[in-house]
């Protein structure tokens, strides 16, 4: 079976972003992309530092490994992850090939370790 992420899409900057990230912090290690479950909102997609599990889809690009449950590829599809710097919102901005929710597009997150 083959384990590849058929599509992870990087916007400019949010691989330097993430490297720097995980430079910053010391942490040699995948980046999961997954549900994220606030409570207040419906689900969105997000970053966090993980290993890669029996069974994981992944993708290397821009020197960083991807990894994504095989369930959580099969609701979202590709992705797509672009960072967003501006005065009042600042992270990860992660839109999916099929929305999550109706209000994807509009958060953005930190990577999550």
């Amino acid at each position: 079976m083959e384990r590849t992420i058929p599509q992870v899409k990087l916007e400019s900057g949010a691989g330097r972003a993430a490297s720097q990230f995980l430079n910053e912090k010391g942490i040699n290690r995948s980046l999961r992309i997954d549900l994220r479950f606030t409570g207040c909102c419906d689900a969105s997609l997000c970053l966090r530092v993980d290993d890669i599990g029996e069974g994981d889809l992944y993708m290397e690009a821009d020197g960083l490994t991807f990894i994504m449950d095989t369930e959580v590829y099969r609701l979202a599809g590709g992705v797509a992850i672009a960072y967003v710097e501006e005065k009042d919102r600042k992270g990860f901005l992660l839109t999916s090939e099929r929305p999550v929710s109706e209000w994807e597009g509009f958060g953005v997150s930190d990577i999550q370790v």
